[in-house]
């Protein structure tokens, strides 16, 4: 019994990460939804070039910095092409955060608390997870792993090793380079640790750490510089990494718009009552730092860091003026901490001083299988929104495979790369979807002239018009006399053949144009 009672105690908390893992990314793996959404289309796509001796931005353009095409290269190469390398990686990183994320709060605030936060932040990221392989999924171990380095470092009157600074820099580093909005935790950490050390008069201590802080994020800045400028396409990288998402931020602009994405985010982190129970548990923590700070001394630091986080994640959410699911990700580990702070307070009342382990136990679980219960049917109507949707590309995924040969290029006119990946067809162009040539401020006439004459140069077999209402064909946002008679011979040379049924958000059927001979000439 005793031997039982040690495993169970040395492994309950892996167990439940894993399972919590599972919980999030059985009904979104290749076994239930095998294709991808957009965005992880074209991960998966610029990942399947890397592999085949190409580099983001200068031979596939998007505008993410540079860590999720590596992990989804690294992801296929372990799987000899398949998407299941990617799940498996996406698996070991939530797998992580939520195991980090658990010894993290029970450490502060007990195994109840951490239990349940846990819980809640798996539970809802079922629903702003948008059927996976997304930059800001794989900055979660990144943000557990921040705090947990850092929680006990700033109020730690010990020497720190450098290296736990260096460290902490290091994992911000790769956040930025995964999403440049994914840095709250990073930039909060750095204010309370400055608040910090002013007040205990600890400057030279501050500095030092600070230092080896900003090293390791520098080390993480310069190391992609070093390789994309040997490469041969740091400019490329500057340009879409970078211009475009600050014209793309630009873009939105007013109070009210800027607000939209926070008055979006509720319902999705709502779902499962984590948003409601981290309302409460932030409004705890402020209270507990006024007036109970003695008594949760060893983890004020972490309740500092959170204070400061939340309102800096809705503020760097909200910079682009979109209310994507996805985007909200990022909240999810503070969010975790005040809740656990609710739980925190609930457990540590009067009320539970002569219940006994079992029936605290028994407890915890009954509140877990409610949590479970109550989002359940939201849980199951989000996974089957996502499978239908997705799976939508198997026809003209079949249809290309059936009329082309692999040696064919496609061209998809829109935003649907991930039809070139699943087919396995090369876009003519490393404008693999075309949203960057319709953005005002940022697309100029050189860079649709590059796209025209690389479709002309590469003759795609298929043109296909995916009827993207951002992304009209041939109706360029700048319009010279060169982008014309670029269009005049595309339109000469690519006839209509027939239409298929649309996927996603486009509108009307998509027609299907193929290459023939002509004697027009640009």
């Amino acid at each position: 019994m005793r031997l039982l009672q040690n495993i169970i105690n040395r492994t309950w908390d892996k167990v439940l990460a894993i399972v919590g893992a599972l919980y999030v990314l059985l009904p979104i793996s290749p076994m239930s939804i095998y294709y991808a959404s957009r965005d992880s289309g074209v991960f998966l796509y610029v990942g399947w070039r890397i592999l085949n001796g190409e580099l983001p931005y200068r031979d596939v353009w998007d505008h993410k910095p540079p860590v999720i095409f590596y992990i989804d290269a690294l992801g296929l190469a372990i799987a000899n092409g398949s998407r299941w390398g990617v799940w498996l990686l996406e698996f070991l990183s939530l797998s992580f955060a939520a195991f980090v994320g658990l010894t993290l709060i029970r450490k502060a605030m007990g195994a109840a608390s951490a239990i349940l936060g846990t819980v809640l932040w798996l539970v809802t990221l079922v629903f702003v997870i948008q059927a996976g392989n997304l930059t800001t999924e794989y900055t979660l171990p990144l943000q557990f792993a921040a705090l947990w380095l850092t929680e006990r470092a700033i109020d730690d009157e010990s020497r720190i090793p450098f290296w736990h600074w260096l460290l902490t820099g290091l994992t911000g580093g790769v956040a930025f380079f995964t999403k440049q909005t994914a840095i709250g935790i990073w930039l909060s950490i750095v204010l309370v640790l400055i608040v910090y050390r002013m007040k205990s008069h600890q400057l030279r201590k501050m500095i030092v750490e600070l230092f080896f802080f900003f090293m390791g994020a520098l080390a993480i800045c310069v190391g992609w510089l070093v390789f994309f400028g040997l490469k041969g396409g740091l400019s490329e990288f500057w340009d879409a990494a970078f211009k475009f998402n600050f014209v793309y931020s630009a873009s939105m602009s007013g109070f009210w718009v800027r607000l939209r994405p926070f008055t979006k985010g509720i319902i999705p982190l709502a779902t499962a009552g984590l948003l409601q129970f981290a309302g409460v548990g932030y409004l705890l923590g402020l209270s507990l730092i006024y007036f109970k700070r003695d008594i949760i001394r060893g983890w004020l630091p972490l309740l500092a860091i959170g204070l400061v986080d939340l309102p800096i994640e809705f503020i760097l959410i909200s910079l682009s003026g979109r209310t994507y699911a996805h985007y909200y990700m990022t909240v999810l580990p503070v969010l975790s901490i005040f809740a656990g702070v609710t739980f925190w307070v609930i457990f540590s009342s009067h009320l539970f001083d002569d219940i006994s382990h079992l029936a605290r136990y028994l407890l915890i679980a009954g509140v877990v299988a409610v949590i479970l219960w109550a989002s359940y049917d939201q849980y199951i109507n989000t996974i089957l929104s996502f499978r239908g949707l997705i799976n939508k590309q198997a026809y003209i995924v079949s249809k290309i495979q059936s009329n082309t040969s692999p040696e064919d290029r496609i061209l998809l006119w829109g935003a649907e790369t991930s039809v070139n990946y699943f087919s396995r067809r090369v876009s003519p162009t490393r404008f693999v979807y075309q949203y960057p040539l319709y953005t005002r401020g940022y697309v100029n006439e050189q860079m649709i002239i590059e796209f025209l004459d690389s479709v002309i140069r590469m003759h795609p077999k298929w043109l296909i018009d995916t009827r993207n209402p951002e992304t009209p064909i041939y109706q360029f946002p700048i319009q010279t006399d060169a982008i014309r008679e670029r269009i005049i011979y595309l339109q000469c040379h690519y006839q209509p053949i027939g239409e298929t049924e649309a996927i996603g958000d486009t509108v009307g059927k998509w027609v299907i144009y193929e290459y023939t001979e002509s004697n027009c000439y640009p």
